[in-house]
Parts: C-alpha cells; structure tokens; sequence
C-alpha cells in the first residue's frame, strides 16, 4: 500500500500519460490489498480503490500544470457533482441527534463528518475525472478496452488456481483472508476471489471482460476477429468456473445483442438498462417490482440461489423502510442506517446492494447524485451522435452496453470499483469532445456566409462539409 504512490510514479514519468491512468488504476485495484487501508490524519481511509487515483490524480495535475477539473461540461453532470460534495453537508446538517439504543448510543454527525464524508467522494471522483481528463478519444477508449479485457486473461491465472486449488493467494502473500472463505465455496467446489474484494467482484468484472472482447472482435479487421472471439470464449468459461449466476446470466443474454444488433440498437438497450437503474428505487418503495416472480425463477435453478435471493430482498424491504424515514438526505454513518435489535443494539441487517447502501447513507439525494453522474454518458450516447450527424458505431454502444451491466449488478451487489468511475468518465469524456467538435463545426460554419464558401474552407480544414467523423 505505502509502495504504490512510488509505483504510480514510476507509470507517469515512463509511460505515456494513457497508459499511466489505466494500468496505475487497473493494476493498483487487481494487485493490492483488499480489505485494508491506510488511516492518515484528517483524512477517510486510503485502500486500493482511491491511492492509485489520488496518487494518479496529484501527479497528472503536476504534469499539466493546472487541476484537472472535477466538474464536466453538461449541466447534469455539473448538478450530480455538486451534489456529491455537498450532499455530505446536507445530511450532517439534518443529523445531528443521537440515536439511543439498548446499551449503544450512535452519535449525531458533526461538521468533521461532513468533511470526512465529502473527502471520501472525491477519491472515485479522482478516479472519474482522470478517464474523463485523458481517455476522450476513440483510441483511448479503445486502449482501456483491450486493458480491461488483457489483464483479465492474464489474471485468469491466479483465477484458475484458486478453483482448482481453493481461495488462499490473498493470506499466502498478504497474511489475511479479506472476506468470509465459506462464502467462496460453491456447488462443491470454490469460487475465485485472489486480491479483489468478494467473488461476486470477480465474476462481473470477467463478465465485462469476456463482452468487451466481443465488441473489440466486432469492430476489429476480419483477420483480427477470430483471436478475439476467442478471448471472449475463454473467459466465458472462466466466468462459468466463478459461479456466479447473475455475472453468466448478464453476459450470456447480452452476448447475442452485442454480437448482431447494429449500433443504434444496442445504444437502446444500453438506454434501457440504465432507465432500470435509476428507477428501481422507486418501483421498489412503490412495491410494483415482480420479486415474488424472481424468486419463482431463481428457485427452479436452485433452492439455495432463491433463498439467498430472498434473503435479500427482505433485507432491502427492511433497510428501504428505515431509509424513507429520512428519504431526502439520509442518516449518514456510524450505522444509523442499519437496523438494530431493540434488546441488545446490535446490527441485525446485511447491506448487499449499493442502491439501498446509497439511499440510507444519503437519500435520494445521493442515490441519484451518485448512479446519474456514472449511467450520464449512456444516456447522452445518442443526443452527442446525433449532434455530429453520424449513427452511433457499435463500439461506442457496446461499451455503454458494458458500462450498464455494471451499473444493473450494483442493484443486488455492491460491486463498484475504480473500473466503474474510469469507464463512465472515460465515455463521458469522448462524448464531451464529439459534442464540442460538432458544435464548434457547426459555429465555424454559420460564419461562412454561403455553402460554396462552406465547401472552400472545408477543403482549407482537410474534411469534408458533411459526411462521417471520426472523433469517436
């Protein structure tokens, strides 16, 4: 931990600055420890999520002689920031009473917390900003697609070892089993885990892996496509050795869309999912959301997968009531959120999902702060393609595509990482220059007066008046 701000300077003063960003962050979360972090004075814990980014963050702000900036260009963008770090303050202000338990007292939150809690945002916000600051290009976006999809078949290695030979990679180099072994031991055998946080993470982000190799495949010459197809079957059955039926289910139905739609589809789909996304808190404080019928399904696979399904939901019911007692801005930290037994104060809920952990933490307010700025590019795919007159490509979509299966496994899971904030900032940043490059074209074309002048100073620019860009 204390030797990766070294690392990461080592990347930013021998690579180029790209790549510095992806395998700074890539590298940082896949090899570190988890489940630690560093405490330092006046600040949250420091852990494998946010010294690559922060380290990343300070020396690439050196290196351009200025800040990066945390706030992006669209106004939605803009308000979800905002509200990100300054929601902290408004939950504070709105929980400053203890709460008394039998035998515990939970503190009101004061203004260090609000502190504390707006610093801990802006270690993901580092992370998002550097994707959006240096991979705004097709190239790079490409670039940190080949990564993602590279180190996973390399980290396909350790996965192997551990399914054949159980969970043990994380206490042999680091001394300590991050999370419960019993719940890497599955259908008779054992799930991978090596340095990230739980199997689960593991699973989605071979999931992504395996459906982003299919995209590059797709978009490769005819002569590349086959190796990357290839790739794509190997880690599908890596995934399917993960045993995690949620990952192989996200990727075994999107395969196909992302296999044989056309752009414009698989933006729609994309669309969809992140209109699942954002809704699903209000379909579920309404209770309109089919749960008995999931559960129904998910009993025909496996009496054990519908059980801990509804164990989930029945704790999402508890923890969604105590959030609607404070539905704007939350109850903060110091487990105010959870639910306690009225005889002993303990804590009786499991949190799972990262919606209903957000909605307790800070309402609405968060939910929506948070899920909107990392699902805003998906929904900007087709308005900033249709600002530059071209039809979305299905690299673009099927990464949106990519970037919305992560966002639907926060729903049960609470499997954010560093790969969430750099993928979203990343689209975000080519969907920011494709729009300004459109509108500056058009800009610079409302100042020439006719379309025989429009044509000249097309052929003084070297592009054509109209046709195909090439910016995404």
């Amino acid at each position: 931990m204390t030797s990766w701000p070294f690392v990461t300077l080592i990347m930013y003063l021998r690579m180029p600055v790209r790549s510095a960003v992806i395998w700074s962050i890539l590298a940082g979360y896949m090899l570190l420890p988890a489940a630690m972090s560093l405490d330092l004075p006046g600040l949250p814990g420091l852990g494998k999520q946010t010294i690559p980014s922060l380290f990343g963050y300070i020396y690439a702000s050196f290196m351009l002689g200025r800040m990066i900036p945390l706030f992006p260009q669209s106004t939605a963008g803009r308000v979800f920031v905002g509200f990100l770090l300054a929601g902290p303050f408004l939950t504070v202000l709105t929980n400053g009473d203890p709460i008394h338990l039998n035998g515990r007292t939970l503190p009101g939150l004061r203004l260090y917390d609000a502190a504390s809690m707006a610093v801990g945002q802006l270690g993901f916000l580092f992370t998002w900003s550097l994707g959006r600051e240096f991979l705004r290009d097709s190239a790079a976006l490409r670039q940190l697609a080949y990564a993602l999809v590279i180190a996973f078949l390399w980290y396909s290695l350790p996965m192997l070892y551990e399914v054949r030979m159980s969970p043990q990679l994380h206490i042999r180099i680091y001394g300590f089993f991050q999370h419960d072994f019993a719940q890497m031991m599955r259908q008779g055998g054992f799930r991978p885990i090596v340095f990230l946080e739980h199997g689960l993470w593991i699973a989605v982000l071979t999931a992504m892996s395996a459906m982003l190799a299919v995209v590059i495949g797709r978009d490769a010459p005819p002569e590349r496509r086959t190796r990357w197809y290839g790739a794509a079957a190997y880690l599908m059955i890596l995934l399917v050795l993960s045993k995690s039926l949620a990952a192989l289910l996200y990727a075994a139905l999107l395969i196909p869309v992302l296999m044989f739609l056309d752009g414009r589809r698989i933006a729609q789909v994309a669309m969809l999912l992140g209109v699942l996304v954002l809704s699903y808190p209000v379909v579920r404080t309404l209770d309109v959301f089919p749960t008995d019928q999931l559960l129904e399904l998910a009993s025909r696979a496996s009496v054990e997968r519908a059980q801990s399904l509804q164990f989930r939901f029945e704790n999402e019911d508890a923890l969604l009531a105590r959030a609607m007692e404070r539905p704007l801005f939350g109850w903060g930290g110091w487990e105010r959120s959870f639910i306690h037994d009225p005889a002993t104060g303990e804590t009786i809920s499991t949190t799972d999902g990262l919606w209903v952990i957000a909605m307790g933490y800070s309402g609405f307010t968060g939910f929506i702060a948070q899920f909107g700025l990392l699902a805003l590019p998906i929904f900007m795919l087709g308005s900033a393609y249709r600002a530059a007159g071209r039809e979305v490509p299905v690299f673009a979509a099927g990464f949106a595509v990519v970037l919305a299966v992560n966002l639907i496994d926060l729903l049960p899971n609470a499997t954010i990482s560093p790969v969430t904030w750099l993928f979203s900032g990343a689209m975000l940043g080519c969907l920011e220059s494709l729009r300004r490059g459109a509108e500056d074209q058009s800009d610079q074309q409302a100042a020439i007066p006719n379309p025989a002048a429009r044509q000249s100073y097309a052929g003084l620019v070297g592009r054509p008046a109209a046709g195909p860009r090439t910016l995404l």
